[in-house]
C-alpha cells in the first residue's frame, strides 16, 4: 500500500536531523525534531495542494515520494555519517538491555503487550467516537471532493472552524492507504512519541534511566490515554505537543540554541492547529519562556534571545495562517467560533469560590474506580456536601455545560468520560510532597517551571470553561504533564521506590482490564467478525439499519452528489466511508448558518435529510421524493 511511503519519509527525516545534529543532540531529541519536522511538512503539503485543488491521492502521494528521495540523496552523500551513527546506536541499545533487570524487563514487556491490543483495536475497529462521526473525520470527505480544505457550506460549523491537524494526519493515512483502518493509527503513533517527549523531560531533570521506565509506564496506564490511543479524537495529539512545547521552550531557555527554538515553534504552531484547550494549556509555557526570555534579554543584553522568540513567532503564525485566513474570510474571526456555540463552553459567573468549586468539579471527574461503584458515590455525596457548605450551587448553570447536574452517574470505559483515579491520587501526593521537600529541589528551576505550569494549566482551564462530565478527556494533557513531577516527587519520598514494586504492576494490571473492557472496542472473539459498517453504529445502533439501507441504496445507485440536510450534531461520516476509493461528494444544502454564503454545487443525484420527514422536498427547480418516510432517523430524497 502507498500509506507505507509516510514511515519511510518518517525515517528518512530522522536520518538527515541525526546527520545535521551528529553527536550534539541526544537520539531522542532528534526523534521528536523529527516528528516535529514531519507534522510541518505535512501540513505544508496539505494547504500548498489545497490551494490548487491538487489534494488527492496523486499529489499527495508524489510529494511524499519527493521529500524520501531528496532526503535519499542527502543520505548518500553523508553516509559516513550514518555508519557511524548506526555503530553508535547499536553499541548504546546493547549498554542500555544490559543495564535492565528482570523486574523493569517484565514490566516493560507487559506495557508492550498492552500497546500491541491498543493498536490491534484500532485497526480492526473503525471510527467509533462520536465527535469523529459529526465532525472530525466527516470533514474529510469534504475535503476530498473538493481537493481542498478550504471551507464548505455546513450545518455543523464545527467542520470548518475546529483546527483540523489531526484530521489532516488521518487525509493522509486514509487517502494513501484507500480506507480509514489507520485512522485510530494517528493517536496511537503520537502516544508512543509523548511517552519519548515525557521521558526526555524526566531526563533533564537530572532522574535516571529507572525513572525514565517509571515515567513511560505511569504514562501508558493512564486509563483515558489507553482509551484514546484507539480512537479518532485528538486529546493525545494535542498533548504531545505542549509536551514538546515546554521541553523544547526550557532547552531554548537554556541554550539559546536556534535548534530548540525552531522546534518550539514548531511544537507551539502544531498545537493551536490541533485542538483549541491548547490556547489554554500552552499558555502558561508561553507566559513562563515570555518572562524567562526577557529577564535574560535585560540580564546579558544578548539580542538572541529577542531574534530566537521572534523565529518563534513567527513559525507558529505560519503553521496556523491558512486555517486562520480560511476562518477570518468565513466570519471575521481568526478563530473563527460560533458565538452561540463558544458561549455554551465558557464560564458565564468567575469568582474565587467558583473557582474552586470547578478545580474541585474536574478533579471530581477521575475519582471513579471500575467495579467499584461506591467509591464514585461516597466521592459525590462529599463533594455535594462542600459545595452545600460553602453555599456554592453545585449546578450553577453559569459553570455546568447546559445547567448539566453534577456526578458520576456511571464508571464507563470510553474515550469521552473515562476516570483516572490513580493518576489522580499520585498528583495530589506527589504536589504535597513537592511542598514537604521544598528544600531539596529550590535551586532546580525546571521544577519550578513544571509545577507552575501545571498549577497555571488547571488554573486557566477552570477559569475557562465551564463543567462537562466528558472534561475528563480533555485533561489528558495535564495527566501526562504532570507524570516527570510524579517521578521527581518519588525521588524525594523515602518510601517511594518499594512502593514503586506494588504500584506499577497495578497500574498496568488496571490499564489493562481498561483496555480489554474499552466499551466501544472491546477485545473478545467477535471483533474479528460481524459486519465493519455496523461496528460504526456502536455509541448509536438504533441508527444501523436505516443508515445501512440508504448508503446501499446509494451505492446500487451510483449516485455521486449526494444532498446533505443535516441537525448540528448528526452523523455524516458513516454516509462517506467509501471516499477514499469511490467518488462520493457530500452537498450540504439549505443550511441555516454562516456557512451558506459558501458557493457550491447546485447538482445533486439524491438528498439525505435527519430534520425533515415530508413526502418530497423541492431543490433547484427539481422535486426529490421520500423513499423512506417510516424512518426515526434518516430519510433518502430522489
Amino acid at each position: 500500500m502507498a500509506i507505507i511511503i509516510l514511515p519511510i519519509c518518517f525515517i528518512s527525516i530522522f536520518l538527515s536531523l541525526v546527520i545535521l545534529y551528529g553527536t550534539t543532540t541526544g537520539k531522542r531529541e532528534i526523534l521528536l525534531g523529527s516528528a516535529l519536522t514531519f507534522c510541518g511538512l505535512l501540513v505544508l503539503i496539505t494547504e500548498v495542494l489545497s490551494l490548487f485543488h491538487s489534494l488527492n491521492y496523486t499529489s499527495i502521494l508524489f510529494s511524499w515520494v519527493l521529500i524520501a528521495i531528496a532526503n535519499t540523496i542527502y543520505h548518500y552523500f553523508e553516509r559516513h555519517k550514518l555508519f557511524a551513527f548506526y555503530k553508535q546506536l547499536r553499541g548504546q541499545l546493547t549498554k542500555l538491555w544490559g543495564r535492565l533487570n528482570w523486574f523493569e524487563m517484565i514490566l516493560l514487556a507487559s506495557v508492550l503487550v498492552m500497546l500491541l491490543l491498543i493498536f490491534i483495536q484500532g485497526i480492526i475497529y473503525p471510527p467509533t467516537n462520536w465527535d469523529s462521526m459529526t465532525y472530525h473525520l466527516a470533514r474529510i470527505p469534504n475535503w476530498i471532493s473538493e481537493q481542498s480544505v478550504q471551507h464548505f457550506p455546513t450545518a455543523i460549523t464545527r467542520q470548518l472552524y475546529q483546527p483540523p491537524f489531526a484530521e489532516y494526519v488521518m487525509l493522509h493515512f486514509n487517502m494513501l492507504s484507500r480506507g480509514d483502518y489507520f485512522s485510530a493509527s494517528v493517536q496511537f503513533l503520537f502516544l508512543l512519541l509523548s511517552l519519548t517527549a515525557i521521558s526526555c523531560i524526566v531526563k533533564s531533570l537530572g532522574l535516571n534511566l529507572k525513572y525514565q521506565i517509571a515515567a513511560a509506564i505511569l504514562a501508558a496506564t493512564i486509563p483515558e490515554v489507553v482509551l484514546q490511543a484507539s480512537s479518532t479524537q485528538n486529546d493525545i495529539v494535542v498533548s504531545f505537543f505542549i509536551i514538546t512545547g515546554f521541553y523544547f521552550a526550557i532547552r531554548a531557555i537554556n541554550t539559546l540554541n536556534l535548534k530548540y527554538y525552531l522546534f518550539f515553534g514548531l511544537s507551539l504552531g502544531l498545537g493551536l492547529l490541533t485542538k483549541g484547550t491548547a490556547y489554554i494549556y500552552l499558555a502558561p509555557v508561553i507566559l513562563i519562556f515570555g518572562i524567562v526570555t526577557i529577564a535574560r534579554l535585560l540580564e546579558t543584553r544578548k539580542p538572541a534571545y529577542l531574534t530566537s522568540a521572534l523565529v518563534v513567532v513567527i513559525i507558529a503564525i505560519s503553521i496556523n495562517s491558512g486555517h486562520y485566513y480560511r476562518n477570518y474570510k468565513l466570519s471575521g474571526n481568526v478563530l473563527g467560533v460560533d458565538k452561540t456555540e463558544g458561549g455554551l463552553y465558557t464560564n458565564e459567573k468567575m469568582n474565587p469560590p467558583l473557582l474552586i468549586s470547578n478545580i474541585i468539579k474536574n478533579a471530581g471527574l477521575h475519582v471513579g474506580v471500575m467495579f467499584a461503584r461506591p467509591v464514585a458515590v461516597v466521592a459525590d455525596s462529599v463533594i455535594y456536601k462542600i459545595h452545600r457548605a460553602a453555599g456554592i450551587d453545585i449546578n450553577n448553570p453559569a459553570t455546568n455545560y447546559r445547567s448539566m447536574k453534577y456526578g458520576l452517574s456511571a464508571i464507563v470505559t470510553n474515550e469521552d468520560e473515562a476516570p483516572n483515579p490513580f493518576h489522580l491520587l499520585l498528583i495530589v501526593l506527589s504536589i504535597i510532597a513537592l511542598f514537604f521537600y521544598w528544600k531539596q529541589w529550590r535551586n532546580k528551576p525546571t521544577v519550578y517551571w513544571l509545577l507552575t505550569t501545571i498549577i497555571l494549566q488547571v488554573v486557566f482551564f477552570c477559569l475557562y470553561l465551564k463543567w462537562q462530565p466528558w472534561n475528563s478527556r480533555l485533561h489528558v494533557p495535564v495527566f501526562l504533564l504532570v507524570i516527570p513531577l510524579i517521578c521527581y516527587a518519588g525521588k524525594l519520598i523515602p518510601f517511594a521506590k518499594k512502593a514503586s514494586y506494588v504500584l506499577l504492576p497495578l497500574l498496568i494490571v488496571y490499564a489493562l482490564i481498561t483496555v480489554l473492557h474499552n466499551d466501544s472496542r472491546p477485545i473478545n472473539a467477535g471483533m474479528f467478525s460481524g459486519n465493519r459498517y455496523q461496528k460504526y453504529f456502536v455509541n448509536k445502533p438504533a441508527a444501523y439499519p436505516e443508515y445501512a439501507k440508504v448508503t446501499e441504496a446509494i451505492n446500487h445507485s451510483n449516485f455521486k452528489n449526494v444532498g446533505l440536510i443535516f441537525g448540528v450534531d448528526d452523523w455524516e461520516y458513516p454516509l462517506f466511508t467509501n471516499c477514499y476509493s469511490t467518488e462520493l461528494n457530500p452537498v450540504h444544502i439549505q443550511v441555516n448558518n454562516i456557512s451558506n454564503q459558501i458557493e457550491t454545487t447546485d447538482n445533486v443525484d439524491c438528498i439525505l435529510s435527519t430534520t425533515i420527514n415530508k413526502p418530497f422536498i423541492d431543490y433547484h427547480n427539481h422535486r426529490y421524493y421520500n423513499q423512506d418516510g417510516g424512518n426515526k432517523v434518516i430519510y433518502l430524497y430522489r
